[in-house]
C-alpha cells in the first residue's frame, strides 16, 4: 500500500475507513456481498439531511477544484446527482468558470455516451429520472475526455467502486485510465475494502469532504 497518498484535512481522521464488516456485512461472498454492502450505504445516506448533505457537497468541491488534475483539464465529465449524492453544481459553475468544457452522461440502450452542456437548463429528465442532456447535444469520445468525476455508492481504498449495480460506468470506462476517472463521495462511504468482479471499473482518485485519496489504480 506504499504506493497510496492520502491528504486528510482533519486530524481526528486518523483511520478514514471501515470495513464491510462494521455494515453488518459478514459470512457472503460476490453478489450477495455486493448487495448487503449497497443496502447498508444507501440507507445511511438516505439519512443524511439536505444541510448535511449541502455542506459536505461544499467541502468536497473545494478539494476538487485544489486538485492538479482538475487545474488541467480541459475537458471536464460531471454528472447529475440522485438520491442524496455529492452535488456537483458547484463543480459545474467553476469549471464554467475556467472555460471548461463540461460533458454529462447520458443512457443510450446499455451505453453512456457524453454530451457537452453549457448550463445546467439544458439537462432534461431521462433515464432513471435522472436529469441528463439532449440526445442532439455535441458528443464526445470518452478517450477525449481529461478528467471523468463519478458518484459511486462505495469505495476502496484500491479505487474499486461499487454503483447501483447496472454496470453503466464499467462499460463506459473499460478503455479508460483509472488515472483519469475521480470518485466523489461521502466518508463513510469509504471503506478499506469492497467485493468486485473482473469487469468492475475503479477510479484513481476519491474526494471526499475530509480529503483527497490517491488510490493504487482500482484493482
Amino acid at each position: 500500500m506504499s504506493n497510496r497518498r492520502i491528504f486528510l484535512k482533519r486530524l481526528d481522521c486518523q483511520k478514514p475507513v471501515s470495513d464491510v464488516s462494521a455494515l453488518g456485512v459478514k459470512d457472503c461472498t460476490g453478489t450477495e456481498e455486493k448487495r448487503k454492502v449497497r443496502v447498508a450505504l444507501l440507507a445511511t445516506r438516505s439519512r443524511l439531511t439536505l444541510v448535511q448533505v449541502n455542506k459536505k457537497s461544499k467541502e468536497i468541491c473545494a478539494n476538487l477544484l485544489a486538485l492538479e488534475l482538475f487545474i488541467r483539464a480541459n475537458r471536464v465529465a460531471l454528472y447529475s446527482p440522485i438520491k442524496n449524492e455529492v452535488k456537483t453544481e458547484a463543480i459545474f459553475k467553476a469549471a464554467r468558470e475556467c472555460e471548461k468544457e463540461i460533458y454529462f452522461p447520458r443512457v443510450q440502450n446499455s451505453i453512456l455516451g457524453f454530451h457537452k452542456v453549457d448550463d445546467l437548463g439544458e439537462l432534461i429528465p431521462g433515464t432513471f429520472g435522472i436529469a441528463e442532456p439532449s440526445p442532439y447535444s455535441t458528443k464526445t469520445r470518452v478517450k477525449d475526455l481529461d478528467m471523468i468525476i463519478v458518484p459511486g455508492v462505495a469505495f476502496d481504498l484500491l479505487g474499486r467502486r461499487l454503483g447501483y449495480g447496472k454496470g453503466y460506468y464499467d462499460r463506459a470506462l473499460i478503455n479508460v485510465e483509472n488515472e483519469r476517472v475521480v470518485g466523489l463521495a461521502f466518508s463513510f462511504q469509504v471503506l478499506s475494502r469492497i467485493p468486485a468482479e473482473p469487469e468492475d471499473r475503479g477510479v484513481g482518485i476519491l474526494i471526499t469532504e475530509n480529503g483527497i485519496i490517491f488510490t493504487q489504480g482500482g484493482g
